[in-house]
């Protein structure tokens, strides 16, 4: 994993409140969001199937959205249309950022009701860090290298379903962001 992260960008983003509001009013209000754009390895279709379940079975979710910011240019081009003809199927309509500017990336982060961290491979686990030092709780996938990172500051999942209720837990009772902010700092001082 990177050390040295500049976390303390997302750690600020928390407390800024007009970027806050700006990315709430952009999206419609609450979000699920994932970074790293739409590549197999980010693990996005679990995501939107995990999502499209919270909506169906938490009618006071109903208003949670999901949002991919990211690489779109770069997108797989089957997993793109994969994406759209699922979201048709499930009655859901993700939200497609595409690249976010370095400027308004970490209020984007510190905006969202929870980061869904869900790699298939090659988990750095940096950009769970930076929403954890945002304060945002993480759903993650349930791997080895991914839990020797986050440890037990995450919501974790590895099938559709136990990523679904890891949300519904995060939305619904919201973890206090301490042991993640403590977390985050901690890496970012292992490489200072």
């Amino acid at each position: 994993m990177r050390t040295g992260m500049d976390i303390a960008r997302f750690t600020a983003a928390a407390y800024d409140v007009p970027g806050l509001a700006a990315w709430r009013a952009r999206v419609g209000g609450r979000y699920v969001l994932t970074t790293g754009g739409l590549a197999p390895e980010n693990g996005v279709l679990d995501l939107l199937e995990a999502h499209a379940t919270l909506l169906l079975e938490q009618a006071a979710l109903a208003d949670v959205r999901m949002v991919v910011a990211g690489r779109q240019p770069d997108a797989d081009e089957d997993l793109v249309a994969e994406l759209t003809r699922r979201a048709a199927e499930l009655g859901t309509a993700p939200i497609l950022l595409g690249p976010v500017t370095e400027a308004e990336f970490p209020a984007l982060v510190a905006g969202a009701s929870a980061f869904g961290y869900l790699p298939t491979r090659d988990a750095s686990c940096v950009s769970a860090i930076e929403a954890l030092a945002a304060g945002v709780p993480v759903i993650a996938r349930d791997l080895p290298e991914v839990r020797a990172v986050l440890r037990d500051v995450v919501a974790y999942g590895d099938t559709v379903l136990s990523i679904a209720d890891a949300l519904v837990d995060v939305l619904t009772d919201p973890p206090e962001p301490d042991a993640g902010v403590a977390l985050a700092a901690a890496y970012a001082e292992e490489g200072a």
